[in-house]
């Protein structure tokens, strides 16, 4: 699940000036799609330094559209210049795009979404075999064909080619959509922008999306309503649990039409979009607004922005589900208790039985004095007025199935004031507040897998584990598994190297005390034989469980760690290094993932953070926002021997 959109642009190859650089950052963009051709590594960490958190490389080739090109020649002619930009800690790559179009290979290399769809799947699998399972191979959006265009006409309508690619882009692991308009009343329109809502996370509901282009392509609009407008659309994308970014388009350009639509002038300098963008209204934070869950049963049976056709013909409102349904004992519901989330004062109380049915309202303020108003639906009794004063935790009343609704539960949506969505009356998510980021919690989803050695496991069994998967899947690699199940996260695979030498049934442990994790054991009588093992472990599911059990990955007891971090631009002979020095007298954990470091709700939690400024941002901060209680040891070195001498004199008792 997504909890914080990232907002970006699509930016042209070349030199960045710096006065691109700065409204970049003055806009709080984060995003940056980029193509391949064109473009050098050595741009990553200057947008890094913009505030860049995450970039999606285009694989865009003009080849496919003049002759007919195959999967492996694809692959062939991009790969070197894909892997310079995964040394930069580039992981998200988008193969093609617009693949309904004829001068992007509709009608040459593919003839048909079934055709394309086959396609894709092959340069999935050869960039997943060349360059391992990190890598994010991404779906292209395809050019929609109404209300507006941006480029030539589509060759083949855009849900036709998608029905016909439809598993591919299920099993792709991520996909994009292409957002136009003209003015807006598109924008708003059900079957305009907002399309993505049915066609795309309705239809596709385990997949998660980036917008990778959005535009209102009206030449004629002036920078001020473009910026107003795209404010309008950023705020309803963020409400989506599922759309990771979304990026406009075009960043700067020189060349009509697109020199009219650009945030910037040729020079770099901004226009008006930018400064309207950057005044964009700001979520409460999500770190500092806690929800109290207000039902006996902690699980959702609808999620916000579903079911679009329904609620746009019964309500009006065209972004779908304008809330999250929360089931209740529906056995008893009548006797089945609402809590109030936050404290506050009752502002309505309504005993309807159309709509919301019984139904009452809330209001509250958030970390930044912002008024937020709570609405509980469809309950059977309500023993507040108007007026009470009410803690997190109070009952409100008594579920039920009042208004319209199939069943028993709880509608629960909110607003805050001054954020305005009219495609859903202004009604925000609210479930990043409901499934708030307590100590430890991942900043976001990952999937993690966790090499597990056994306690008789000396430091050659740690560098078989770096020689089989540091290069290509960067596993983390510990010795406790306590720490192998930790984690609140979606996907956990724990590879359980030689269990039977724990002397209890490993697989009973985690499932009694870390469930839901994918356990891996794995029989190995040497290291070099663990390192071939390690190359036949197949690649991660596509997806994790729909509903996985929530919490997940508490610890079972506490206890400290220390994490031996490792940025994404070190190679093996670093990591050997690391384990080298440090496994026979710590078994510190040793990873590349700065969230790996930072999960768990942990008496104590240090991370030697090896050359932190290869990140690209400030890692120190990093952990202090997201990570709160970390302990931040810094490590420099040079070479592969100064790291040595420095692990060397390390005290971590």
């Amino acid at each position: 699940m997504n909890f914080s959109l990232l907002p970006g642009m699509t930016v042209a190859p070349g030199p960045v000036l710096a006065e691109e650089l700065s409204a970049f950052s003055g806009a709080r963009l984060r995003l940056v799609r980029l193509p391949l051709e064109g473009s050098t590594p050595d741009t990553i960490g200057i947008w890094r330094d913009a505030g860049t958190a995450a970039f999606i490389l285009q694989l865009l080739s003009a080849e496919v559209g003049r002759t007919p090109t195959s999967p492996q020649s694809f692959v062939d002619s991009m790969s070197n210049a894909i892997e310079t930009f995964l040394t930069q800690g580039v992981r998200d790559v988008e193969v093609q795009d617009a693949p309904n179009r004829a001068d992007r290979g509709c009608g040459v290399t593919w003839h048909s979404g079934q055709e394309f769809g086959a396609w894709f799947m092959d340069v999935r699998q050869l960039l997943h075999l060349r360059f391992g399972a990190a890598l994010q191979v991404g779906f292209p959006a395809l050019a929609p064909s109404t209300p507006s265009r941006y480029g030539p006409a589509p060759a083949i309508e855009e849900f036709a080619f998608l029905e016909a690619c439809f598993e591919c882009l299920k099993a792709a692991d991520w996909a994009g959509v292409q957002l136009y308009w003209r003015n807006i009343a598109d924008l708003r329109d059900y079957d305009g922008p907002l399309r993505f809502v049915r066609h795309y996370l309705d239809r596709f509901p385990e997949q998660v999306f980036f917008v990778t282009q959005y535009a209102n392509v009206n030449t004629a609009a002036s920078p001020e309503s473009r910026g107003d407008q795209y404010v309008e659309l950023l705020t309803l994308l963020a409400q989506y649990d599922r759309i990771i970014g979304a990026c406009g388009f075009p960043w700067r350009a020189d060349v009509s039409p697109d020199a009219e639509l650009a945030w910037l002038h040729p020079d770099g300098a901004p226009r008006a979009t930018v400064a309207r963008v950057a005044e964009r209204p700001k979520m409460p934070d999500r770190f500092r607004l806690q929800m109290g869950w207000p039902t006996e049963v902690r699980y959702y049976t609808q999620y916000y922005g579903e079911n679009q056709q329904i609620y746009a013909s019964c309500c009006g409102m065209v972004g779908g589900h304008n809330g999250v349904d929360m089931r209740v004992n529906r056995a008893a519901p009548t006797t089945s208790p609402i809590r109030a989330c936050l404290d506050g004062t009752v502002s309505q109380v309504a005993l309807d039985n159309t709509g919301y049915g019984h139904h009452l309202r809330i209001r509250s303020y958030g970390p930044d004095n912002e008024e937020i108003t709570a609405i509980y639906a469809h309950l059977s009794r309500i023993d507040v007025s108007v007026g009470t004063l009410v803690h997190r935790g109070d009952v409100l009343g008594m579920a039920g199935s009042t208004g319209f609704s199939t069943g028993a539960h709880l509608h629960f949506g909110i607003r805050v004031q001054g954020i305005r969505i009219p495609a859903i009356n202004d009604w925000l998510n609210p479930r990043p507040y409901l499934d708030p980021p307590a100590p430890g919690l991942p900043r976001t989803q990952y999937a993690r897998t966790y090499v597990l050695l056994p306690p008789t496991a000396d430091a050659s069994w740690a560098v078989a584990v770096v020689a089989a998967a540091w290069d290509t899947q960067r596993f983390t690699i510990g010795g406790s598994a306590d720490d192998a199940g930790i984690g609140e996260l979606d996907f956990r695979r724990i590879i359980a190297v030689n269990p039977e030498e724990w002397g209890d049934d490993l697989g009973k442990f985690f499932n009694t005390h870390y469930p839901g994790v994918r356990y891996v054991p794995i029989e190995a009588a040497s290291p070099s034989e663990l390192t071939d093992q390690l190359h036949e472990i197949p690649a991660l599911p596509d997806r994790p469980p729909q509903h996985p059990p929530s919490p997940r990955g508490l610890p079972r007891a506490t206890y400290a760690r220390t994490y031996l971090l490792l940025p994404p631009s070190l190679d093996a002979q670093w990591a050997k290094a690391a384990v080298e020095m440090t496994w026979d007298r710590y078994r510190l954990t040793v990873g590349g993932s700065a969230d790996d470091a930072g999960i768990g709700d942990l008496e104590s939690k240090r991370v030697i953070a090896i050359n932190p400024d290869a990140w690209g941002e400030d890692l120190e901060a990093f952990f202090k926002e997201y990570y709160p209680g970390v302990v931040f040891s810094p490590v420099i070195a040079a070479t592969v021997e100064d790291l040595r001498a420095v692990l060397r004199g390390i005290d971590v008792s």
